[in-house]
């Protein structure tokens, strides 16, 4: 495969507009060279290349089969490109802020109140990548990384930190499972298979100790790799889950809720941390809007 940098890329544009063109003067007139520029790129790139683009037709040129495909993919290949150059274009008014954050935040607590930012800040676009448990946080490709518990790992890299909050762990139950078998007192939720996930063990434990619910046994429940793996069976309807009151202290658009949100245990504590390449004038827009989305 040919690199980057050995693409002919001025006679290979000089072919695309040659083989859509009509004739090869009217191709010459649209890149504002002449006729015979045009010639000499496509017999540079045809010399380039190893192989004959186009055959003589009486005084025109017509394409041969490997012309055709290669004006095809060309062709493709300069519209994706000039796409993407309007989107920038149309987009330079805009600055662009990425956030890198915890999946299961980004999905549930993030995401569903990034409107309300973006309505408040016209001129800040928020790309939003995720990170799984355990995965070392991209710091030179954001701006702004969340993290959940603490960040020794990446901390001279770093440019500010701020504590967001402290996790207030509950249960969380999609309305149908209790619609089914409702949560009145803390022992009624060991009617709900208990679901867990891997990279969050012992909240059941902590928080059943808390409600003073005890002879229990943590059997028969739904065990998964990651938080937000366990949360879509909830969705689901499959069981209930011990999560962060935070991410669903208001209406949810899964139809979640908290049935004993008043009886939660401390968890792990989130930060958000600005990094070198970021403007800190839009890094603290993000990171107040964020503590007040907390706070609400």
């Amino acid at each position: 495969m040919a690199k980057e940098r050995e693409l002919p890329l001025i006679a290979l544009r000089a072919f695309a507009v040659a083989a859509r063109a009509p004739s090869l003067s009217s191709a010459a007139k649209e890149l504002g060279v002449t006729h015979g520029a045009v010639s000499k790129q496509i017999r540079s790139l045809e010399s380039w290349l190893g192989q004959h683009l186009f055959t003589r037709e009486g005084r025109g040129l017509t394409l041969t089969p490997y012309g055709k495909i290669l004006a095809e993919q060309l062709g493709q290949s300069f519209k994706d490109i000039g796409a993407a150059c309007d989107y920038v274009r149309r987009q330079r008014s805009k600055t662009v802020l990425a956030i890198e954050a915890p999946s299961t935040f980004a999905m549930y607590f993030l995401m569903p109140r990034l409107r309300r930012f973006e309505v408040r800040n016209a001129n800040v676009s928020v790309w939003i990548s995720t990170r799984m448990t355990g995965e070392t946080p991209d710091i030179s490709a954001n701006d702004l990384v969340i993290t959940r518990g603490t960040a020794e790992r990446i901390g001279s890299y770093l440019k500010d930190t701020t504590a967001l909050f402290t996790e207030n762990l509950t249960p969380v139950s999609a309305e149908v499972l209790l619609q089914r078998r409702p949560v009145k007192k803390p022992a009624d939720i060991l009617k709900h298979s208990l679901i867990t996930s891997a990279t969050r063990p012992g909240h059941w434990e902590a928080w059943l100790q808390e409600a003073g619910v005890r002879d229990y046994l943590l059997e028969g429940g739904h065990r998964f790799d990651h938080m937000f793996v366990a949360m879509h069976a909830v969705r689901e309807g499959l069981g209930s889950i011990v999560a962060p009151k935070e991410f669903f202290a208001g209406p949810s658009r899964w139809k979640l809720r908290c049935p004993l949100p008043d009886i939660a245990v401390k968890g792990e504590q989130y930060f958000a941390h600005s990094t070198s390449r970021a403007d800190p004038r839009h890094v603290s827009r993000v990171v107040d809007w964020l503590k007040e989305e907390i706070g609400k």
